[in-house]
């Protein structure tokens, strides 16, 4: 598994001859070796990665004149800062050490370091003096043994060498679709172009100003969510045997926001949202301050907002209306109880959708809309009143869907008017 992910190394050592054994072992499994040996240098001399490296070997004493808190506070953290900037993806960081008391002060002074540069996603300790006695034949097998003890580690990286997998697989299918080079340039670009116009289901005649490439891409994302689930090692171990509760250090403002952040890139869409092109699950503000846009109930200090919710058969057949539901967005104090207690009291129903907690713009949000609310607008009224109407995201299919058929179940409820009699007391 771990050979799978990994294709590039970084080993930093002051002591070269000790890691040219390894260097020929990573070499043999195809896997590129860059070396750095920081000692003596100044830290603005030292190059900053150019390529992506899954992993890093690094020595935690770099510097044997100083204990290893000071290695780790003036060698190792201004030395990743320089070297690994925010853009060079995940890694994993193995480290030579014969004390795992010692990795721990290492991982409390990585913390700090949040936000500054890429924070490896493992760091596991090996003691190179072992490996030095009886060559690093299994170091590769070991560290794939080890990683099999960090559940989520494991996972990821089975994950990640899966999407590879998966990438070329896509790649290679639709390749395969225009076998013949010289029709590929055109034809190619056809079939993508096709993809493209399919995922939002957008009238031809509309793409003249939107943005089509984009949404090749997230036609392709698609393709490859396709070959990816049966790329999936059903042969992997079960993460889950041990199932163990979530931390209790999490306060409830922590854990909210966490949930948001996950379900904004779950169901948030805010890549090529163009206010002249109006599509099914795009989301607005009603900025007009008009009180008739508020939904019964809604909060004071909410915003208003609209969803476009046109089936999409009507969207790529050429509509000239919306339909647009009406809702609030709202930001509410997370730790206050009475709150919550209300919103689920009052908007939960078959009339409503809530959907909470969500990040919006970098904001915890919940948002209700209200099925009862249901207005059509044309779409040259609502370009011509961008003022009024300004979009702020649109909802992924997934969630799309749901609050599509949501909305239909809510529609054709069926009901009868029963003739009843009115009936009076008896008379005593």
């Amino acid at each position: 598994m771990v050979t799978d992910f990994i294709d590039s190394v970084l080993i930093i050592d002051d002591k070269e001859e000790e890691i040219k054994d390894l260097q020929q072992v990573l070499e043999r499994e195809d896997i590129c070796v860059q070396f750095l040996n920081p000692t003596g240098k100044k830290l603005s001399d030292l190059p900053v990665l150019k390529k992506h490296k899954q992993v890093v070997f690094i020595d935690l004493s770099l510097d044997d004149s100083i204990d290893i808190l000071n290695n780790v506070s003036t060698k190792i953290r201004p030395l990743l800062s320089k070297i690994l900037p925010k853009t060079k993806g995940c890694y994993g960081l193995v480290v030579w050490s014969k004390h795992t008391e010692d990795i721990n002060i290492l991982k409390e002074k990585l913390q700090e370091d949040k936000g500054k540069y890429t924070l490896p996603i493992f760091i596991v300790p090996f003691d190179k003096t072992e490996y030095l006695k009886n060559n690093y034949e299994n170091i590769l097998n070991d560290l794939n043994n080890t990683l099999k003890d960090d559940k989520a580690a494991y996972f990821f990286v089975s994950w990640m060498s899966t999407v590879k997998s998966a990438a070329n697989n896509a790649i290679s299918d639709i390749y395969s679709l225009v076998p013949e080079y010289d029709k590929q340039k055109t034809e190619l670009i056809y079939l993508m172009y096709k993809m493209a116009i399919s995922h939002t289901g957008i009238p031809e005649k509309q793409i003249q100003n939107y943005d089509l490439t984009t949404d090749a891409y997230k036609s392709f994302d698609e393709l490859l969510y396709s070959d990816l689930i049966n790329q999936q090692n059903k042969n992997s171990i079960d993460i889950f045997d041990s199932m163990s509760k979530k931390s209790d250090g999490n306060n409830l403002t922590e854990e909210v926001n966490r949930y948001a952040k996950l379900n904004a890139k779950l169901f948030v869409d805010t890549i090529n949202i163009d206010s002249d092109i109006i599509v099914p699950g795009n989301v607005y503000e009603v900025t007009d301050g008009d009180r008739t846009q508020r939904i019964d109930n809604q909060p004071k200090e909410s915003t208003s907002i609209v969803i476009e919710l046109t089936p999409p058969c009507d969207f790529s057949h050429k509509k000239i209306n919306s339909k647009l539901i009406r809702g609030f967005m709202y930001s509410p104090l997370i730790d206050n109880d009475r709150l919550w207690n209300n919103i689920n009291k009052t908007f939960k129903g078959d009339n409503k959708y809530l959907l909470w907690p969500i990040e919006i713009k970098g904001e915890f949000c919940m948002i209700c809309f209200d099925f009862r609310y249901t207005i059509i607008v044309s779409d040259e009224d609502i370009k011509r009143e961008s003022s009024k109407y300004k979009v702020l995201f649109r909802v992924k299919p997934k969630l799309f869907a749901d609050i599509l058929q949501k909305y239909a179940s809510y529609s054709a409820r069926l009901g009868i008017s029963i003739i009843t009699p009115e009936l009076k007391p008896a008379s005593k």
